[in-house]
């Protein structure tokens, strides 16, 4: 996927970017500007992203589905879905999944320049109709009469 200027906007389909892997926890980035990065992060029951620390990115985890404990030096965090916490620059944070069920994360990092490396782009195929209208009523008329295409 290249990168989408904001004149250009383009509708993405996060289910596209969902992968998860038994080994660990695993991403796709979304999209990436000079001022964003926006990752969709994976877990599998008790797999977890290990503690680290953006020295000067904000770091927005918003749970997609499942259940995450977002832990730092100070307190311990759990979001279940569309709920969301922001990590200031420079505070020390881990993630992980402890429950039974697969855990979707998207993170929104700003600035990008300490977002951890991502394969940009869908783990599948995109859906080829996604952003496009639906077709009119005389294209839907058209096709339902005989001889229509």
């Amino acid at each position: 996927m290249d990168r989408r200027h904001v004149h250009d906007p383009t509708p993405v389909d996060l289910r596209d970017y969902v992968i998860f892997d038994l080994e660990g926890a695993s991403g796709r980035r979304v999209f990436e500007t000079d001022v964003v990065a926006v990752d969709l992060l994976c877990l599998e029951p008790d797999q977890a992203v290990a503690a680290r620390v953006f020295p000067t990115a904000d770091v927005i985890y918003t749970v997609l589905g499942g259940i995450a404990w977002v832990v730092t030096d100070e307190a311990e965090v759990t979001l279940t879905s569309l709920q969301s916490v922001m990590v200031p620059a420079a505070v020390p944070h881990g993630v992980r999944n402890d429950s039974a069920d697969p855990l979707i994360l998207q993170v929104v990092v700003s600035p990008p320049d300490e977002a951890p490396a991502a394969e940009l782009g869908p783990a599948v195929t995109p859906d080829p109709n996604l952003g496009r209208p639906p077709p009119g009523l005389l294209d839907r008329l058209r096709r339902g009469l005989p001889g229509g295409r």
